[in-house]
Order: C-alpha cells, then structure tokens, then sequence
C-alpha cells in the first residue's frame, strides 16, 4: 500500500513547519510528517526549509543567524501569506507534538545559504531522535550523496533517504549512475515526478518501485495519477486530499 508523507508538515493547508501545522496533521493519522532542519550559529536545530527568513517568515536575514529569542519573536506566513501568531519552531518543540504519535518522521538536513551542510546536524539531529526513543519511526534525509555517507557512519540506526530531481541527477552524470551508486547507501529514493515519470521503465526494471517515494503531488488530477501508478509512498503539500482520494479508490 503507498504510504502517505505529509510535506513541510501539509504547508498548502497550514503554515509551512509550523507547530500548529504539525499539531493539526498529526491528528490525521498519515504514514509520515515530513520537516526540514537548519543549524543556527548560537547551537539550535530550528524547523525551517529555506536558508534565508523571507519566503516563510515576516523576517529578513539568514536563518543561521537566529537566535531563541529572534526565531521566537518572528512570525510565520500561511499558505495565504497572512501571519499566524508562531515564531520559527526548534526541533525539541516540533518533537514535543510529533513524538506522541505514529506517524513516522522525515527529517531533512537542509544547507545553508552557501551549499554548505553541517555534519555537527547529523549527530545533533540523531541525538535528539534518540533521546525520545524515535530511531524506529525516523528517516533521515537530504540530496547530497556525502550527507548520506556521514549519516549512515554516524547514525546507522536510521533510515536514510535521499531525493533527486532531473536536474541533480544529470549533476551526477544521469539517472542510472545515480541509483547505481546510491541504491546500497539508502532505504528509499525520492523523486521528483517528473523524473520518475521519465525513468519509469528503469526503476521498474531495477525493481525499485517499492523505495521510491514521489514529490510533490498537489493537485487533484496528479493524485489521481499518482494513486494508479502506485509508488510505494507519495509526498504531498494536501496530504488530506490525497487520503480522501485514495481511500474512496479514485484511479486516473
């Protein structure tokens, strides 16, 4: 059965990585919620997908530079770009709503605004899934090949994921290259669509559908697609409407 991840906790329904959206889909019993992680220069993982504040905050800057008090002072957009009444979430915040549940837990390690990824977020980030006993329900993911290599030698309990697009696959010299040298590092491959669509009779061949998960799928008409071709789990920002869909059966 195709698993249902919530992405940026369901951000075409309520504000992106926020607490009340998590709150909110965590009630909806999805297979997975998915969230994104940047480390901060005073030592914090905070809920946050881009490097900078602007797209998703009322704020100006680099992400990095927050503090506590600034990210908590900072205001959230909703999906209609209204400000909701909540700052930027850390991670212990985010795992105080999450880690009550079922629902497994996507968690990306996201670059700063210089392509750079930490490696001090892979320990600090797989310390604080453990402390909550979460290492059986927690995937850890990102695009970079190398961040998956420091997360299978650091944290080797985890799940690991890692996503591509056409555009970083050709990066790494094509598609078929690509899953040649990550099909032994992770336990699912995200994939773009677009890409998926195109390389559909190389994954079927290699027998990869079942550890493939498929982004972003919004719309209903692309749910409907997506729920025939059947991956073995599909990424949405209306996770809702994908689980009404499928449960009433709908198929292209």
């Amino acid at each position: 059965m195709t698993q249902i991840i919530a992405h940026r906790g369901a951000r075409n329904i309520w504000a992106e990585n926020s607490l009340p959206g998590f709150r909110e889909t965590a009630k909806h019993d999805f297979h997975g919620i998915e969230f994104d992680l940047h480390l901060t220069d005073a030592g914090e993982l905070v809920v946050i997908h881009d490097p900078t504040l602007e797209r998703t905050t009322n704020g100006a800057g680099r992400v990095r530079d927050l503090t506590p008090e600034s990210r908590k002072a900072l205001r959230l957009k909703a999906p209609d770009d209204t400000l909701i009444d909540e700052g930027v979430p850390s991670l212990d915040e985010a795992l105080d709503i999450l880690a009550p549940g079922k629902a497994d837990l996507y968690v990306e390690l996201k670059s700063d605004e210089t392509g750079f990824t930490d490696p001090r977020m892979i320990a600090m980030t797989a310390d604080a899934l453990r402390r909550r006993g979460l290492e059986d329900r927690s995937v850890l993911h990102a695009f970079d090949i190398d961040v998956l290599r420091r997360i299978r030698d650091l944290a080797p309990e985890f799940r690991r994921l890692i996503s591509v697009n056409r555009d970083w696959a050709d990066k790494q010299g094509g598609f078929e290259p690509f899953l040649s040298e990550v099909r032994d590092l992770v336990d699912i491959i995200g994939i773009h669509h677009e890409l998926f669509e195109a390389e559909l009779g190389l994954i079927e061949g290699l027998g990869l559908r079942e550890c493939c998960s498929v982004w972003t799928i919004n719309e209903p008409e692309m749910m409907r697609h997506w729920i025939a071709r059947a991956p073995g789990y599909l990424v949405s920002d209306n996770p809702v409407l994908l689980r009404q869909l499928m449960d009433e059966g709908v198929t292209a």
